[in-house]
């Protein structure tokens, strides 16, 4: 027995199930897809439990719906049944056998079961969704000659290549270079080959014009593929003791990794690309030689302090007998100033007729207001009384920067019992905010902002362009990472981001994900224009958004898609400042993600959809280069933080674990060491350079 409908050449396997249900009772249904994606031509398996019914019941069937995400054509697989009943249901499997053409993506499955005779649903639920990806040929290998090398020595590395198809695949050709990630780019003006853009790759060919038999793979043997340098860290200058002589320290040893490419002989098609080993590069008069690697919490043990850590806010913030509620330190002008917080007693004798102070002052100490919080109250030994109040209002013509509450407890006429005090920021802030970031892990650059908007309740949305599925996705598997592997990264690095700005006051509803592909966008911006031609993802071997929980599932990785997007969310939201990454950033992903939003801006401007008005902002997270410089024109602006900001922007670089959170915990600062401002930077005329980056 076969069913569909309107799926094209869908193969479909049925197998009969035996009766088994009574459909008055309650049926219950689990199960899901066997793997979390699969080639295009294999077969997809699914198993479902069933349960809720006696066998020997009317008969009635079970079936996978099968639905590429965003159509409406399905196709039925009949499952078999497996087995006899048992605790959790009975067990049904299919088989699905995936057509060579099929589309890439994600694909939803839903559980059916079906009185055979009428045809009546009788229970439905949907599963897990999978995803379809189109594989070719992947490194499988990457084998250094050794672990430890010094600076200047060579290294030799050996690469396997497998073809995953059945008809041979011909000139290939295998990259080494020292580039952890090919699109985070130096620039060089006048480039014409990945060499000359980026002298620094190293870049050597290990083998051209190769050819893979069909399903056969091919080991390059062990040869010479390029020199140990510092990669990650610098010579360092030291003044000489003498005077103004120079000399040149030697950097410490470092743990580095290489990085694989295998292309067509035009380099138009990445096949695929993976990473060697770790290995560590050190000079040879250097003691000690030995670093930890990226999965420790400190680089080396001589960062541990173990002292500064032990108190995070200055003495003069911390009383025994004063505690103050932190949620609220951002500003506006015109805000009232928050007082939340408890006293207590901490002594055995009674506190009669106490009055509790507050007096806002500059950074100066210069008293700017003062009020009584809280008077007229007793305290006995060890007794609490909270409070609930304010210290008056920002008056309007203060300046945006950073303030102190202090607060003094003491009964009237006498003298002061407890101080303690806590810092406040104050900023000018737009009416609602959209920020734009390439990767999970970027909205970083932005926190302050972020974080002011949650605190006043001004109106807040996070997007995030692409899904991140190659950073580090080898360190996090300890394994090479193919397509499931990338996509289930995505989904981490997705919940790693929803955590973060849940930590600093965003709620997860007022988060975003497009799914983009990890170092896409620059392709997708300048050679896939249309849906009907989009960009292929060398990690996730799709060209449409494969994952679940984002806006768009099966999203085409295509420029007028992406832009059409993006209109559709300024237009929802209509954002009176709109942040994103800064227009000349070396990491394709950063800049293009600019280039997307402004492009959108453009379009929705000349057509009468946004307001003239709008301020965009670019942040200052990453080093330029890889492309020619914007046009535009800018204007600095500062968000000002308080201590409790400040930190709580640190504590949310500790939650993207998967890239470095651990170490980032490790450099972990205390309150007078964070930075107060965040700085960013206007486009003061972003409406007037349409197309310089066409």
């Amino acid at each position: 027995m076969k069913r569909w409908n309107n799926l094209g050449t869908m193969v479909l396997i049925a197998i009969l199930a035996a009766p088994w249900l009574r459909p008055a009772e309650t049926i219950t249904i689990s199960g899901g897809p066997s793997d979390v994606g699969y080639n295009a031509g294999s077969v997809a398996r699914f198993y479902a439990w069933v349960k809720g019914a006696e066998t020997g019941t009317p008969a009635a069937v079970v079936f996978a719906d099968i639905q590429y995400v965003g159509t409406t054509a399905v196709a039925s697989v009949e499952m078999d049944r497996k087995g006899e009943p048992g605790p959790a249901g009975t067990r049904f499997e299919a088989a699905w056998p995936i057509p060579a053409d099929a589309p890439t993506g994600l694909y939803s499955v839903t559980v059916h079961v079906e009185e055979k005779s009428s045809g009546q649903t009788l229970a439905s639920k949907k599963l897990r969704a999978f995803g379809v990806y189109r594989k070719l040929a992947r490194i499988v290998s990457v084998k250094l000659d050794k672990t430890f090398y010094d600076v200047g020595e060579p290294i030799e590395c050996e690469v396997a290549v497998e073809n995953l198809t059945d008809h041979d695949l011909s000139a290939l050709r295998v990259e080494f270079s020292n580039a952890n990630y090919p699109w985070i780019s130096t620039f060089a003006p006048g480039a014409t080959s990945p060499e000359e853009a980026n002298p620094e790759l190293a870049l050597r060919v290990l083998r051209d014009n190769m050819t893979v038999p069909a399903h056969g793979v091919v080991t390059i043997p062990m040869m010479a593929a390029g020199t140990a340098a510092f990669l990650q860290g610098q010579q360092v200058a030291v003044l000489g003791a003498g005077g103004p002589a120079r000399h040149f320290k030697t950097p410490p040893p470092e743990v580095d990794h290489y990085t694989v490419a295998l292309w067509d002989s035009g380099r138009s098609l990445l096949y695929d690309m993976q990473f060697s080993p770790f290995a560590v590069v050190r000079g040879s008069g250097r003691d000690p030689r030995k670093p930890y690697s990226y999965n420790f919490t400190h680089a080396y043990n001589s960062d541990i302090d173990y002292t500064k850590y032990r108190e995070f806010y200055p003495p003069s913030e911390i009383s025994r007998a004063i505690t103050l509620d932190h949620s609220h330190t951002l500003l506006r002008r015109g805000d009232l100033v928050p007082v939340k917080g408890s006293v207590k007693n901490p002594t055995q004798e009674e506190w009669k007729n106490l009055e509790l102070r507050g007096e806002i002052t500059d950074t100066a100490g210069h008293s700017l207001h003062e009020t009584s919080v809280l008077s007229g109250f007793d305290l006995a030994p060890g007794e609490s009384h909270a409070f609930d109040a304010d210290a008056g209002s920002v008056a309007e013509k203060t300046a945006p920067g950073a303030y102190r509450l202090r607060l003094t407890l003491r009964p009237a006429g006498e003298a002061t019992l407890a101080r303690a005090e806590i810092e406040l920021a104050v900023n000018d802030l737009p009416s609602s905010v959209l920020v734009f970031c390439p990767h999970e892990d970027d909205e970083h650059a932005y926190a302050g902002l972020i974080r002011a908007a949650a605190e006043a309740g001004i109106p807040i949305h996070v997007v995030v362009f692409t899904g991140g599925d190659v950073g580090a996705c080898e360190r996090y598997y300890s394994r090479p990472c193919g397509p499931n592997e990338a996509r289930e990264f995505g989904m981490v690095r997705m919940e790693e981001t929803s955590e973060a700005l849940e930590h600093i006051g965003l709620a997860r509803d007022n988060l975003i994900f497009l799914g983009l592909p990890d170092g896409g966008s620059q392709d997708i911006w300048f050679k896939h224009r249309n849906s009907s031609d989009p960009f292929f993802s060398v990690y996730l071997a799709v060209d449409h958004a494969p994952y679940e929980d984002i806006l768009k599932p099966n999203l085409p990785y295509s420029r007028d898609a992406v832009i059409d997007i993006t209109k559709e969310l300024i237009t929802k939201y209509r954002p009176a400042l709109i942040a994103l990454p800064h227009p000349d950033e070396r990491h394709v992903d950063h800049r293009t993600a600019n280039w997307f939003v402004v492009k959108a801006a453009d379009e929705l401007l000349k057509a009468h959809g946004l307001d003239p008005a709008t301020v965009i902002w670019a942040d200052e997270a990453y080093g330029a280069g890889g492309y020619k410089p914007a046009p535009y024109h800018y204007e600095r602006v500062a968000i000002h933080l308080s201590s409790e900001a400040a930190a709580l922007k640190q504590e949310m670089g500790w939650i993207y674990q998967s890239q470095d959170g651990n170490i980032n915990e490790g450099m972990r600062k205390t309150s007078s060491e964070l930075p107060r401002e965040e700085i960013h930077l206007r486009i003061t005329d972003w409406q007037e350079h349409e197309g310089w980056n066409e």
